[in-house]
C-alpha cells in the first residue's frame, strides 16, 4: 500500500466519473452532497489501503523477485503483516455505516468492490493468480467506484455498454502491468494472463483493448476518448517494437491516467454546467 501512492487516484477517479455520468450533479439533497463527501474520503485513502495494502501482504513471495517491487516500489516483508491487517480493519471500519444508509444498488456496487479489493489478492481466490479472474477482478476493483459514484446519487439509470467500455480499458491497464511482472511471478510458481499470452501477445491484447474501449467511449463522450485511445495504443505500440524500454513506458501510466481521468471528469464537468 505505501509502495504505490502514484495508484491512490485511481479509484477516487472513477468515483468521480461515476458521479458526473450520473447527470445528477447540480440536483444532490444535502444528505446526498454529505455522502458524496464521505464516499470522497473513503476512495481517497480506505479505499486504497484495502486494495494496494492486501496486495503487499500476499504478494510479498513474488516481490522479492521483481526489480519493479525492489527498485521502484517497496517490498512489505512478513514481519509487518500483522500490522497491516490492523491497519486496513482500522481504516475501514468507520465506513461499514454506509452499507445501512445508501440505497440498493450503492450497496451493492460497494460489496463488489470490497469483494475484489480483498479477494484479488487474497485466498481463498487469490484471482491474481488464475487468469481470465485475474484481469476481470482487478477490472472491476477500478469500474465499481464509478457505479458506486453513479449510484449514491440517485439515478439508476445507468448505461451498461459504457460500463462494459471501461471494463474493457481496465483489461489493457491490468494486462500492461502485469508484463513486466512475469519473470517473477514465474519464479514465484504464480500464473496471470500476461504470463499465458507471453509478452508480446499481452502487449497486443492490451492494444485490442485500448482500441475496443475507445471505440465504445467514442460513442459516449466524442473526440476526447479517440485522443486518449492514440494516447495508449502509441504506449502499447512503443512497448511491442521497443520492449527494452517497456518498464519506462509503464512508469509513465500512473501521470497519463491521472492526466486523461481529470480531462475526461473536467470535460463532463463543463458539459453539465452547460446544460
Amino acid at each position: 500500500m505505501r509502495s504505490r501512492p502514484r495508484f491512490w487516484m485511481y479509484v477516487l477517479g472513477t468515483f468521480l466519473i461515476g458521479v458526473m455520468s450520473s447527470g445528477n450533479l447540480f440536483l444532490h439533497s444535502d444528505f446526498t452532497t454529505l455522502l458524496l463527501i464521505v464516499f470522497v474520503l473513503f476512495f481517497s485513502l480506505p479505499a486504497n489501503v484495502l486494495i494496494y495494502g492486501v496486495n503487499d501482504i500476499y504478494d510479498y513471495h513474488t516481490d522479492i523477485y521483481n526489480d519493479k517491487k525492489v527498485k521502484y516500489e517497496t517490498v512489505l516483508h512478513p514481519e509487518k503483516h500483522s500490522k497491516f491487517w490492523l491497519i486496513i480493519a482500522l481504516v475501514l471500519l468507520p465506513f461499514l455505516p454506509l452499507l445501512f444508509i445508501v440505497n440498493v444498488p450503492t450497496i451493492l456496487a460497494l460489496l463488489l468492490f470490497l469483494f475484489t479489493g480483498l479477494f484479488y489478492s487474497a485466498t481463498p481466490i487469490r484471482a491474481k493468480t488464475k487468469p481470465p479472474l485475474d484481469v476481470v477482478f482487478s477490472s472491476i476493483i477500478y469500474v465499481s467506484p464509478a457505479l458506486v459514484g453513479f449510484f449514491v446519487t440517485g439515478n439508476t439509470n445507468i448505461q451498461w455498454f459504457a460500463v462494459l467500455g471501461g471494463i474493457i480499458w481496465a483489461f489493457g491497464m491490468q494486462t500492461y502491468s502485469a508484463v513486466p511482472d512475469i519473470e517473477a511471478d514465474r519464479k514465484a510458481g504464480f500464473n496471470t494472463l500476461a504470463i499465458m499470452l507471453g509478452e508480446k501477445k499481452a502487449l497486443w491484447f492490451c492494444l485490442m483493448a485500448y482500441f475496443f474501449s475507445a471505440c465504445i467511449g467514442f460513442y459516449y463522450v466524442g473526440v476526447i476518448a479517440a485522443v486518449f485511445g492514440v494516447v495508449y495504443i502509441s504506449i502499447v505500440l512503443l512497448s511491442i517494437y521497443n520492449p527494452s524500454k517497456l518498464f519506462k513506458y509503464y512508469t509513465y501510466f500512473p501521470l497519463i491516467n491521472v492526466l486523461t481521468g481529470a480531462l475526461l471528469f473536467f470535460s463532463m464537468f463543463f458539459k453539465e454546467m452547460m446544460l
